[in-house]
């Protein structure tokens, strides 16, 4: 009885010595809609660098300038409108190296571009179809992996 009394007493003194009381602000941050703030000026540079490639515009390079995926050296575009097309280019100097076109029906080839995942290190691409429920793995030549 005594052993348990002494436990019993342990706990307690445990229990209290571990509640302390802490003021919490738990204010709220309340906007004043109707009121007029002053305009202020932000610039995308003042949060993050920013880098302007101008692409290669040639008759095979014509795109419509959706960035899909930024790599190290390389920049993947795809034109808006789905027609298979994915540009290549270099990114340091915006020069187109190669169009990928796999557009079609078969196990190899995708029916829409919904997102591109780049792999430099292995020189890969994964085209995502959400419609086909697939993932394809591309060379950065185009071929079929």
């Amino acid at each position: 009885m005594k052993a348990t009394n002494l436990i019993l007493a342990i706990i307690l003194l445990a229990t209290f010595a571990g509640c302390k009381q802490t003021n919490q602000n738990n204010d709220l941050i309340t906007v004043d809609v109707s009121k007029s703030y002053p305009q202020k000026e932000l610039l995308l540079q003042d949060f993050m660098d920013v880098e302007y490639i101008p692409l290669e515009t040639t008759d095979e390079f014509i795109t419509q300038g959706f960035v899909r995926s930024v790599g190290k050296n390389i920049l993947l575009v795809t034109n808006r409108i789905i027609d298979g097309d994915i540009f290549v280019f270099d990114r340091k100097t915006g020069k187109g190296l190669r169009k990928i076109n796999r557009f079609g029906q078969s196990g190899e080839e995708y029916t829409q571009i919904n997102e591109i995942v780049l792999d430099e290190e292995k020189n890969e691409l994964f085209v995502v179809n959400y419609t086909a429920r697939k993932i394809l793995v591309y060379d950065l030549n185009g071929n079929f992996n």
